[in-house]
């Protein structure tokens, strides 16, 4: 995941992605709520903890996004506030796995 956010052309795909999910989203969804869908959809590809995995991971998910819901969270972002919604989420994922890493079998 570090890769991913020290290379600027992976993180701009990444974000294109995501911003793609938002505009087919028709349920009202808040830009974070989409943003958790997809990275759990595309965790192993983006370096992130499989959700799906066990709880100490859900609950990882559960701290950063409800870190990233205090601060702004909105169904109308632009694509530049999108971009830093997502590098401010893998940030903080990177910071909380730095200080309690997850391990898994990947196998």
């Amino acid at each position: 995941m570090l890769q991913l956010l020290a290379n600027e052309q992976e993180l701009n795909t990444v974000v294109k992605k995501a911003l793609q999910e938002k505009r087919e989203a028709k349920d009202g969804l808040g830009s974070t709520e989409i943003i958790r869908s997809f990275l759990e959809r595309n965790a192993k590809e983006l370096g992130l903890p499989l959700a799906q995995a066990d709880e100490a991971v859900v609950l990882l998910y559960d701290a950063v996004f409800a870190e990233i819901t205090q601060e702004k969270d909105g169904p109308e972002l632009d694509k530049e506030e999108l971009a830093k919604l997502v590098k401010n989420i893998l940030e903080k994922f990177a910071d909380q796995l730095e200080v309690s890493p997850v391990y898994q079998d990947l196998a």
